[in-house]
């Protein structure tokens, strides 16, 4: 930057007095006085590089009037020699109003070396009110690293293929020009879910390459940090890639019971299942796998622990359980290695029936001519159904049935008891029934023969 715009240190070294007075460092607060109090001084808020352009300077700065004059003084930090004057022609408004806004230079700064400046500000509203604020803050006058084209050699790994080739360029933004520029022989860290897991260096073009071992779906990036060796190259990181992971398919073959089976409430079940792993070979047995086994209920209570257990070299697993209602068994296994995927299955469904049996049943004729029919259930298994119905069935020969009616049984104190009178009764056989229920089994009492 030429011109009045901006000064070296040379140029500024033959102005006046004064202004050499005010780079001495007379307090932002004085400055102000000289000014005149009747007004408010401008309020230099701070000064700093942007951010992504360290080479331009920014300024904010309020008053009660609009800022007219801005003048930045830039003192080495290292050497507190002052290196250079920016002119108020080389600012303009970047965001704001002209009474309390953010000015930047139209252009980035040359500065004659890299390294941090501090910087002196002066500034004036249009009331003539003047502020110089000797520590408004300082410029990170470095470059900037930058990487380019930064890409893994395959974003999908397995459980043979878990190294990770990274490839790509490291330059650096010059704070001056914005120019980009290969970094030569600068290290690298290649960063697996945020840690190092190598450094490379750059080469004379500012390429880069590296090797990474990763164990799990997790990001990979390139970073740049501080390094003595290159003092003034900043920080820079690239877009982290997330690499994905194809996992080791595994599946579980039940063996029994292989098909839907009814048992008695208290029968034992077993339960027999293999664990295999896909290969490109085919399935076959997965040894060393671990995993439970639990028993859960087709009403959706509370399940059942079965057992856990380690699969052999054959893949099997064989328990014994006995289930206290309907359900089915669940393989389940999983692996501390995020290569394997995990397996679960049900098995086909166990149907658990419990007891129901007459204690008593009689059918005698009444002396108005119809039948009265009694007698009494038990349920010895601990369940007991909600309802209880008992179908009172005539046959003439004894073989073939009818119902004749449908009462209920209630609980008496003893068991669950029935009665009833059936009106217009003939002669022949009386028994009850009760019909089996997804729970319980069917029960027929005892015959009983009635004549006239």
């Amino acid at each position: 930057m030429g011109g009045t715009l901006f000064r070296t240190r040379a140029a500024w070294a033959a102005i006046g007095t004064a202004a050499a007075l005010l780079l001495t460092g007379v307090p932002a607060a004085h400055a102000a006085e000289a000014a005149g109090a009747e007004g408010q001084a401008p309020d230099v808020r701070w000064a700093n590089s942007v951010s992504s352009d360290l080479g331009t300077l920014q300024v904010g700065i309020s008053s009660d009037s609009a800022i007219t004059d801005i003048r930045a003084h830039l003192v080495s930090a290292a050497t507190q020699q002052e290196v250079a004057v920016v002119e108020n022609d080389a600012f303009t408004l970047a965001s704001g109003t002209a009474d309390d806004g953010v000015w930047r230079t139209k252009q980035p700064l040359d500065l004659p070396a890299l390294g941090s400046y501090d910087v002196r500000i002066e500034a004036t509203d249009a009331d003539g009110d003047r502020t110089v604020d000797n520590s408004a803050g300082s410029l990170a006058y470095y470059v900037a690293a930058v990487f380019e084209d930064v890409r893994p050699d395959r974003t999908e790994i397995d459980t043979d293929h878990r190294e990770v080739r990274v490839d790509g360029t490291l330059k650096g933004r010059w704070p001056g020009t914005r120019e980009l520029k290969p970094l030569a022989d600068h290290r690298v860290d290649l960063d697996v879910d945020y840690w190092t897991e190598n450094t490379v260096r750059t080469d004379a073009q500012g390429r880069f390459s590296g090797t990474v071992t990763v164990n799990d779906a997790v990001p990979v990036q390139a970073v740049y940090r501080h390094d003595t060796t290159h003092p003034h190259v900043l920080y820079g990181e690239s877009e982290p890639t997330r690499i994905g992971i194809r996992q080791v398919a595994t599946r579980w073959t039940i063996e029994t019971p292989a098909a839907p089976r009814t048992i008695d409430f208290g029968q034992e079940v077993t339960i027999t299942a293999t664990l295999e792993r896909e290969t490109p070979q085919g399935w076959v047995p997965f040894e060393g796998q671990s995993g439970g086994v639990l028993y859960e209920p087709s009403s959706g209570g509370q399940f059942a622990v079965v057992g856990y257990f380690t699969t052999g070299a054959d893949g099997k697993v064989t328990f014994t359980h006995t289930p206290g209602e309907t359900g089915t068994f669940r393989m389940a296994s999983h692996s501390d290695d995020p290569f394997i995927a995990p397996a679960s299955r049900n098995s086909p469904e166990i149907t658990v029936l419990r007891a129901s049996t007459f204690t008593s049943f009689s059918a005698t004729r009444a002396q108005e001519g119809g039948v009265h029919v009694e007698g009494a259930m038990d349920f010895p298994d601990g369940w007991t159904p909600g309802v209880i119905p008992v179908h009172i069935q005539h046959s003439r020969d004894g073989k073939r049935w009818r119902t004749l009616r449908t009462t209920e049984a209630h609980w008496s104190g003893e068991g669950h008891a029935f009665s009833t009178d059936i009106t217009d009764a003939r002669r022949g056989y009386f028994r009850a029934r009760f019909e089996a229920t997804e729970s319980f089994r069917g029960a027929v009492s005892e015959v009983v023969r009635v004549g006239r």
